[in-house]
């Protein structure tokens, strides 16, 4: 059960987010899990400025041993990244 449930979920984030595979070390890792639950799309993390982005991944990793700025600014780095990477982007609307 808990196998199917984890193909549901990337099933799922593969439509929403493409790209996200990888921007953590563990897709089921709590900060991932925390990150997601506050920016659930590709859409979510680019309409965020890059400053917001990292504040709220410190938020998110208070409770948990430190991470270091770099680690941070890398991972937010990668999600601006992987975020700019959905071939399933919202066009602007006029």
């Amino acid at each position: 059960m808990c196998v199917q449930t984890k193909l549901q979920f990337q099933a799922v984030l593969d439509q929403v987010f493409p790209a996200y595979k990888g921007v953590f070390g563990s897709m089921y890792s709590g900060i991932s899990l925390r990150f997601l639950s506050e920016f659930p799309t590709s859409y979510s993390v680019l309409k965020t400025d890059e400053d917001t982005l990292k504040i709220e991944m410190k938020e998110l990793l208070s409770s948990k041993r430190g991470r270091s700025e770099d680690w941070i600014n890398q991972r937010v780095q990668r999600l601006l990244d992987a975020a700019k990477q959905n071939p399933f982007q919202r066009k602007p609307l006029n």
